[in-house]
């Protein structure tokens, strides 16, 4: 009777064993599953100047040929673009993402991705984000000049531009590399006097964007991608939900709204053909 007992009490512990190893199999693979429902690779392009002339091409110049063999080939590959504001809309609202986002980046609001970039992007219902230097909106803005080598957009034409270009915030004069890097901090800089210049310097760009009547900008687009866990710390609490860098790595969305900063973007060289750069952006 006792050698029965111990039996069956071995056989009901081992029961027992095998049904909770079980449970935690189906839970963990139910997480996985979860988890790839919940998040997205995002690859994200950055471009600089369009122009047609074959002498300024090169590390931040391509031509509107180059560009749209871009375009075409993310078409055909089934990517669609994104914006910010889609980006944000996933992780706090539950918005659904395309199954191959790709986002479409513009540094600095030269008045060349009016010329070519916009109608090459809506002749494809693409779209794209464009971050402005706002001193130099401001400048061109007053002075009216548009030049494709050397203006900047004016307020007037990324008010025409709404339906295709995202407008973010690219510093307002802090597009530079001397002194100070960027926006960081420079040596020996006090904190609090630091902290005060970048928040005026960036506040100055979101009321000219405002001002023209367009979205305030939830993006801040780091000049020459340089930041520190200090900039980031005062845009976080300036009310940025995104920012971004130049580090060349694609980007996992997930529902989690700290997903959305440091994203890394490759830079669109003239130099590589668009199946060499895309093999490279994509991960083919």
């Amino acid at each position: 009777m006792k050698y029965g007992f111990g039996r069956t009490a071995a056989q009901v512990v081992c029961t027992i064993f095998a049904l909770c190893f079980g449970i935690a199999l189906l839970r963990q693979d139910r997480m996985q599953t979860v988890f790839s429902e919940e998040s997205v690779t995002l690859p994200i392009i950055m471009y600089h100047s369009i122009l047609k002339d074959s002498a300024r091409q090169g590390k931040y110049v391509v031509s509107p040929e180059v560009l749209a063999s871009d375009l075409d080939a993310l078409r055909e590959r089934g990517y669609e673009t994104v914006t910010v504001e889609d980006l944000v809309a996933y992780t706090q609202s539950g918005a659904p993402l395309p199954k191959k986002p790709v986002m479409l980046t513009f540094d600095d609001g030269y008045y060349n991705n009016y010329v070519y970039a916009c109608p090459l992007l809506r002749q494809r219902g693409m779209r794209a984000v464009v971050s402005i230097i706002g001193s130099q909106t401001a400048l061109f803005t007053e002075n009216g000049e548009e030049n494709a080598y050397w203006s900047h957009l004016r307020a007037e034409r990324l008010r025409e531009t709404e339906d295709v270009f995202e407008v973010q915030n690219h510093s307002w004069n802090l597009h530079e590399y001397g002194e100070r890097r960027g926006c960081l901090r420079r040596r020996g800089e006090d904190e609090s006097r630091y902290a005060d210049l970048l928040r005026e310097d960036t506040e100055q760009t979101q009321k000219l964007i405002t001002g023209m009547g367009l979205p305030s900008p939830v993006c801040y687009t780091y000049p020459f991608g340089a930041c520190s866990d200090e900039s980031e710390s005062i845009l976080r609490e300036m009310g940025f939900l995104c920012t971004l860098g130049c580090e060349e790595h694609r980007n996992t969305i997930t529902r989690d709204p700290a997903s959305l900063y440091r994203l890394g973007r490759f830079n669109r060289a003239a130099f590589e053909s668009t199946e060499e750069f895309l093999r490279r952006a994509l991960g083919e």
